[in-house]
């Protein structure tokens, strides 16, 4: 940790988040303003709350209030400092993933420290090239293998979400053919063309027709630009091939 005799300039943002608690119950409060960051004139409270104050001159730093003492703070390799994400998107110590930050003015060092799995210490990364279902999920250099879907007692099947690494998020296989989907591949079916249904019940669905899934009840499938994409009717109800809707299924008493 570098000493405090740093004369930044800070500006003001206030308060973003009132109320807001740590783990020991202290308010947490994101600052930006205008005077020298220097443990002299800073006056950090010891009691109630830990101040956060951006460095104007680098991404990659940001100054912390934290029982009485002013520290300037580097975020892990793979990370930056975002006021306005400092609270609600940090990864570690109040920092956010470098893909989510924008620096404006300020100096930012992406520099990879990588291993196997990482391309930095701290990141979301895709195991290999492909349509893959899951992703590689790195904290301190140590990739875990994350699913594009976890278990949810009300989608009892897989949807076959397959990773993006542009957006480093999860989305529907249709929308990543660029990365290797075949969504007829996937699910053997191929969608037929809109002017084919003129006339039958599923005209009411163009241009999203349905069809179901043979030998599953609880899901079927929506054509989206010619590409099938699979849906889940939930747990509670089943596919009906008659409103080629999900209905809730029947129960018998007695």
């Amino acid at each position: 940790m570098r000493a405090l005799v740093h004369a930044a300039t800070l500006l003001l943002l206030g308060q973003l988040a009132s109320g807001q608690e740590n783990r020991d119950g202290r308010k947490l409060v994101v600052r930006r303003q205008r005077r020298p960051v220097d443990s002299n004139n800073v006056q950090c409270n010891q009691d109630t709350d830990i101040q956060l104050f951006e460095d104007p001159d680098s991404c990659n730093n940001f100054y912390k209030c934290e029982n009485g003492s002013l520290t300037l703070e580097t975020c892990e390799n793979g990370l930056l400092y975002d006021h306005q994400m400092a609270l609600t998107d940090a990864v570690h110590n109040y920092c956010v993933y470098n893909w989510k930050v924008d620096c404006g003015q300020r100096l930012r060092n992406d520099e990879r420290i990588s291993s196997p799995g990482c391309e930095y210490r701290f990141g979301i990364f895709p195991i290999e090239e492909g349509c893959l279902q899951s992703y590689y999920q790195c904290s301190f250099g140590l990739p875990t293998e994350v699913p594009c879907e976890s278990e949810n007692v009300n989608i009892p099947v897989r949807l076959m979400l397959s990773y993006d690494r542009d957006s480093h998020t999860c989305g529907w296989p249709d929308q990543l053919q660029h990365s290797g989907c075949n969504p007829t591949q996937m699910f053997g079916f191929s969608c037929p063309a809109l002017e084919e249904l003129v006339g039958t019940p599923n005209e009411q669905f163009s241009p999203f027709p349905r069809f179901p899934v043979e030998g599953f009840e609880s899901i079927y499938l929506i054509c989206v630009d010619g590409q099938p994409r699979l849906q889940s009717c939930g747990s509670l109800d089943i596919w009906n091939e008659d409103t080629l809707q999900c209905t809730r299924k029947r129960s018998f008493f007695g």
